[in-house]
């Protein structure tokens, strides 16, 4: 790992980042209570190589609804090819639509501290207080950061 120092003459591959987008376009669902990829379609996931700043910054957007007047839920998992899980599914950094309305809601996250050149993956996780969670649209978008 190349570490960047007062004096230290930079080069352009020093400052390269990259950006990935994924995204999902098909309906999903789900019933599951506990965080899971939908029932239909698997695993939604997009990587991207930590660049030297050891900072990647995540962002997902989803359009979903539920059956019933219940919720839908849908967080995210991320590991690092070196550094293992790096963030685990929570309900205080969720996308959470109540009710049978169709809501496109979508949340950014800094990840920091990451080991610069390992592959981090972002997966997408959903889960339901109650009744289906349909999913309609998902994307994740990992950004570099210098």
């Amino acid at each position: 790992m190349t570490h960047i120092r007062a004096g230290m003459r930079l080069k352009a591959s020093m400052l390269t980042v990259d950006a990935v987008q994924v995204e999902d376009a098909t309906t999903r669902t789900t019933t599951s209570g506990t965080y899971a990829n939908a029932a239909t379609g698997g695993a939604f996931s997009a990587a991207i190589t930590v660049p030297l700043s050891g900072k990647v910054n995540v962002e997902m957007r989803v359009t979903e609804r539920n059956s019933g007047a219940t919720n839908t839920i849908t967080s995210w998992i991320a590991s690092g090819s070196t550094s293992g899980s790096v963030y685990s599914t929570s309900d205080t950094a969720a996308l959470i639509v109540a009710g049978t309305d169709n809501s496109s809601l979508d949340l950014s996250y800094l990840l920091t501290g990451l080991t610069a050149g390992e592959l981090l993956t972002v997966t997408m996780q959903h889960r339901v207080s109650g009744g289906t969670g349909t999913i309609d649209y998902r994307l994740i978008l990992l950004t570099g950061c210098l």
